[in-house]
């Protein structure tokens, strides 16, 4: 990542004032540079009020330079100000910028919220060079991770199945303090999980990933919808991969993508959930929407796993939704965000 300085300043004539105060300096050639030896290593880095760097002697601090006050008075030094460092967003080069640029319109022209998950892995790999990526949606950041079909590309659709189920139980995603540093931040790597707090969370994800030759990772969240858990993870097989400048590309995209999320999210108004299903599959689906897995609904309605298969999968037909994300997403949209995290007790079939 690179900061273009115009070449003006690099090139540009010095000051006037320059040879103003190299007419009013007397003091001895010999003389001191402000406080610091000559040859001090700042030198150039630290100019006084004249404008001159600090290698020319007898300019910073002469004993009997003329000052504003007349002859005899001490001169003033004033060390110029450090340049405030840019915004993130302008620390990008020309290459980077086009490429966001290019992944948000290709991820507008998506027709439905489905298109859009899959448009934006593509766009990150053809404009950013991000090959291995996964999208999870939900409708809570951590339900986000228990998306049982997230759109996937490079490593991560080649790893799916068990190593996803193995994958969406690692503690990073259920820790409140993990999630509050993913909520807080938007950008996540695997170095900045359980730091400094609890670290076995990150070693325990960083040995489960390396043992299937991923060795860095990313975690981006969608700014979008308050009652929406999008996250793309980036994978790479390198140690490190993730830096600087990916960290700023991802805060930017997080935001125009977040922005491009809403839209589908209201666009999506899907089908009515309730009337089309029996209450025991209105259970199962509520259960599922506030990110509980098969498992645990099983447990919750004390039924079998493969009952809660064959409830899920007459909701989905009943109610044309391809997968149960998008399930979860039509029952809070019609029924609202739940307020109440306890489990329900069984029901009637």
């Amino acid at each position: 990542m690179t900061i273009d300085t115009p070449s003006a300043v690099l090139r540009g004539p010095a000051p006037r004032l320059d040879t103003t105060v190299r007419r009013h300096a007397t003091a001895p050639a010999n003389a001191p540079i402000g406080n610091a030896p000559i040859g001090n290593t700042a030198v150039g880095r630290n100019p006084s009020s004249s404008g001159l760097p600090a290698q020319h002697p007898g300019i910073n601090t002469p004993a009997q330079a003329t000052g504003p006050g007349g002859a005899g008075m001490p001169a003033r030094t004033q060390l110029a100000p450090r340049p405030a460092q840019p915004p993130r967003d302008l620390a990008l080069g020309a290459a980077e910028l086009r490429g966001i640029l290019r992944v948000v319109e290709d991820c507008e022209r998506a027709p439905t919220l489905p298109a859009f998950r899959e448009a934006t892995l593509d766009a990150l790999s053809r404009h950013l060079g991000y090959r291995n990526s996964a999208f999870f949606l939900g409708p809570s950041l951590e339900a986000a991770f228990q998306d049982q079909r997230p759109a996937g590309r490079g490593l991560a659709l080649r790893m799916a199945g068990p190593f996803l189920d193995r994958y969406r139980g690692l503690e990073a995603f259920s820790d409140p303090e993990s999630l509050r540093l993913m909520h807080e931040r938007g950008v996540v790597t695997l170095e900045d999980i359980g730091n400094p707090v609890r670290p076995e969370i990150r070693m325990r994800m960083e040995r489960f990933l390396r043992a299937h030759g991923i060795h860095s990772k990313l975690l981006l969240r969608l700014a979008g919808p308050a009652n929406i858990g999008a996250v793309v993870s980036l994978l790479d097989p390198r140690p490190g991969a993730f830096g600087a400048r990916d960290r700023a590309v991802a805060a930017v995209l997080g935001r125009h993508l977040g922005n491009l999320l809403r839209f589908h999210v209201r666009a999506n108004t899907g089908p009515a959930v309730t009337a089309k299903l029996s209450a025991r599959e209105r259970d199962v689906v509520r259960l599922v929407a506030e990110g509980h897995s098969n498992r645990q609904v099983a447990e919750a309605l004390c039924i079998s796993i493969d009952t809660v298969k064959h409830h899920l999968t007459h909701a989905l037909v009943a109610t044309s939704c391809a997968n149960r994300t998008q399930l979860a997403l039509a029952w809070q949209r019609e029924m609202g965000p739940s307020t109440s995290p306890a489990i329900a007790g069984p029901g009637r079939d």
